[in-house]
């Protein structure tokens, strides 16, 4: 999206709240049908899956879906298998681990990473449960954009991790250059990256401060070098060994 005009609005699919960035379930969506297209014989985990707008978006597509939350009482999808998982009790995520050893073709992690202490314990959780070629799909916000460096510049705190953002577990920001060395890491391959959500090149809000900011932005960003400056959130895929 080049320009937004106004505020972004909380996005639904169907009667299920998406507790993601807008339009950012919808690209996920399209990495895993494009990199997993026959549908029918495809089984995928949703890792922290919410009220199920993704697993029943995924569902309807014609995946089966396994989801798993910490919440049960705010899952809502009648269509999608669930298991309900205190990720703060060990034991739960060991014995569901040895259950599910190698089993599932793609497993989800969607703006999931960062609410955890250890990414690199997170991811191979990820790869214990997935079959040998299969894929993983994470998402998590993008601190190397053009919106978060310049954040970054000003108050030396990345976007999306101010300390009103550990209301809702955001305490682990990851750069696109160190997830991708866990991915390497820990034997996976064909690694993409792709921008996800909605982050526009000209974003007018009715704050006068707002618009200095994002003028800012616009002259000093093509000075800004590695890294991904596109994109609210970070869209990863890897594939199994």
């Amino acid at each position: 999206m080049f320009i937004l005009v106004g505020e972004k609005q909380l996005d639904h699919y169907k009667e299920f709240i998406i507790r993601a960035d807008q339009k950012l379930h919808e690209q996920i969506a399209e990495e895993v049908m494009a990199r997993l297209p026959d549908h029918k014989a495809i089984h995928i985990l949703d890792l922290g899956a919410g009220q199920g707008a993704l697993s029943q978006r995924l569902h309807d597509a014609g995946y089966t879906i396994t989801a798993v939350d910490e919440n049960p009482d705010d899952f809502r999808s009648k269509d999608v298998h669930f298991h309900h998982i205190d990720f703060n009790k060990s034991t739960q995520v060991a014995e569901f681990c040895e259950k599910h050893v190698n089993h599932f073709d793609a497993v989800l992690g969607i703006e999931v990473i960062e609410h955890v202490e250890n990414p690199w314990e997170y991811v191979r959780l990820m790869k214990s449960i997935l079959k040998p070629g299969g894929f993983i799909f994470l998402s998590t916000p993008n601190v190397t954009s053009w919106l978060s460096r310049l954040t970054f510049l000003i108050r030396g705190q990345f976007h999306q991790f101010y300390d009103v953002d550990l209301s809702y577990g955001h305490i682990a920001p990851i750069t696109e250059w160190e997830l991708k060395m866990i991915l390497r890491r820990e034997g996976f391959t064909n690694i993409s990256v792709k921008p996800g959500g909605t982050l526009p090149l000209i974003w007018l809000r009715k704050s006068i401060k707002w618009m200095i900011f994002n003028g800012i932005g616009l002259l000093l960003r093509p000075f800004m070098r590695k890294g991904t400056k596109e994109g609210w959130c970070l869209i990863f895929s890897a594939q199994k060994e």
